[in-house]
């Protein structure tokens, strides 16, 4: 198997399309709506969590109909989490054959692209990933990686990203600039190091 490729995206003003309306859309939706993509939902019918999380979303649209394959014409991003194989199947085939990367639920053999388990920490995203073998095991490991780099330790990081600004303004010098910031990374790492040392 090939690895994948680590990446995040920009997703504001892209066009995001959901098909489904049940807990797994519903999940998918939460992690979207603050990319600020454009979203569109497509099902028969929609959890009342659904229509409350995009109510509060301007250009989000839903469509209470039965999805055809045509609808994903446009659509830089496909999310297929319908409970029906058969259609899935079909919107992953006319996907493919329109370039356009599409994600299904069901069956991470027809993904272009796997969403992982993450958590914000400050101005730090980390993720994580089985490549689409086990999710369970992702969250897991995301649960410890969580425990090791606690939320109360927010402001650390974002001093470092503030420092790092300063630094730019303050030492003209590069080399002076990437040493002293050289500095503050291992003082960082030694600190949550012995911290977790500890544990």
């Amino acid at each position: 198997m090939n690895k994948l490729l680590p990446v995040f995206l920009k997703l504001d003003e892209k066009k995001v399309l959901v098909v489904g309306g049940g807990n797994v859309a519903l999940e998918k939706l939460q992690h979207l709506v603050p990319t600020g993509c454009e979203l569109t939902v497509i099902a028969k019918e929609c959890r009342p969590e659904i229509l409350e999380l995009l109510s509060a979303v301007p250009k989000a649209k839903i469509e209470t109909k039965e999805i055809q394959v045509s609808d994903l014409d446009g659509f830089d991003l496909i999310y297929s989490a319908t409970n029906d194989r058969e259609t899935n199947r079909k919107l992953v085939e006319y996907a493919k054959e329109k370039r356009i990367w599409i994600n299904c639920a069901d069956d991470p053999t027809y993904c272009d692209f796997y969403s992982s388990a993450y958590f914000d920490r400050g101005p730090i995203r980390v993720a994580v990933s089985t490549q689409g073998e086990f999710a369970g095991l992702a969250g897991s490991v995301r649960t410890i990686l969580e425990e090791i780099l606690p939320p109360e330790h927010d402001a650390d990081l974002e001093d470092l990203i503030h420092i790092r600004s300063l630094s730019k303004q303050k030492l003209g010098d590069a080399n002076q600039r990437k040493a002293a910031l050289k500095f503050l990374l291992n003082e960082f790492k030694e600190k949550y190091l012995s911290l977790n040392k500890k544990l």
